[in-house]
C-alpha cells in the first residue's frame, strides 16, 4: 500500500507543481492587471469632461445661436433645442486618453503659484490625428479647451481647429485641401443665450 501512494504521489507530484505555478501565476496576472485598470488616466479625459457637458447641456436645453460660414457666406439660426451629443461628437472623437498613447504625447502644464493654469498635450508624431489639446483652468475648473486635429492623405489635407467653453460655447473651424480642388474653409460656431 505504501508503494501505491508513493507512486500516485510521484505519478501526480508535475501535476501538482503544475498546478499550483499556473495558480501562482495567474493570481500574479490579475494583481498586475487590477494595479493596470487602477492607475489614473495618463491625459485629461476629454471624453469624460465632454459626456458631463453633454448631459448638462440635453437637461438643460439653452436656447443656442448658431452660425454658420462657408468660403464668407454666413448664415445664422436660433435653436430652443439641440441634441448636443450630435453637436459635441467631433470633441468626443479628438479624446487622446488611452493608455497606449502614453508615449505619443507630450505633456507641459503651467501652474500660478500652485494653482494649474494649463495643461497642453502635444502629439510627438504627425500619425495622430489629434495634435494638440490644451486644457485651461480658472479658479480649479475647466474654463477653455482647445483641440487641433490634422488628417493628411494623397488625395486631402484636412485640419480642425476646436475650442470649447463651458457655460458659453463652441467654435469649429475645418479647412479642406484637396488634390482636385481649392482650399475651403467652414466655421460653424454655437453660444449659449
Amino acid at each position: 500500500m505504501k508503494n501505491r501512494q508513493t507512486f500516485i504521489k510521484m505519478k501526480y507530484a508535475p501535476l501538482l507543481a503544475l498546478a499550483l505555478l499556473t495558480t501562482l501565476l495567474h493570481t500574479s496576472c490579475e494583481e498586475q492587471v487590477a494595479a493596470v485598470a487602477n492607475q489614473p488616466d495618463p491625459f485629461f479625459d476629454l471624453e469624460a469632461y465632454i459626456e458631463g457637458q453633454i448631459s448638462d447641456l440635453n437637461q438643460k436645453q439653452p436656447k443656442v445661436r448658431k452660425t454658420i460660414s462657408v468660403e464668407g457666406q454666413q448664415e445664422t439660426q436660433q435653436f430652443d433645442s439641440l441634441d448636443y451629443r450630435t453637436e459635441l461628437k467631433t470633441f468626443l472623437n479628438s479624446d487622446i486618453n488611452r493608455k497606449a498613447w502614453v508615449d505619443k504625447y507630450k505633456a507641459d502644464s503651467t501652474f500660478e503659484g500652485s494653482q494649474l493654469k494649463q495643461v497642453a498635450y502635444t502629439a510627438t508624431g504627425e500619425d495622430l490625428k489629434t495634435r494638440l489639446l490644451r486644457v485651461q483652468y480658472e479658479q480649479g475648473k475647466v474654463s477653455d479647451i482647445y483641440i487641433e486635429n490634422r488628417t493628411n492623405s494623397l488625395v486631402a489635407d484636412v485640419r480642425q481647429d476646436l475650442h470649447f467653453q463651458p457655460g458659453q460655447g463652441y467654435r469649429l473651424v475645418t479647412t479642406q485641401e484637396t488634390v482636385l480642388s481649392e482650399k475651403q474653409e467652414i466655421e460653424v460656431e454655437a453660444k449659449w443665450q
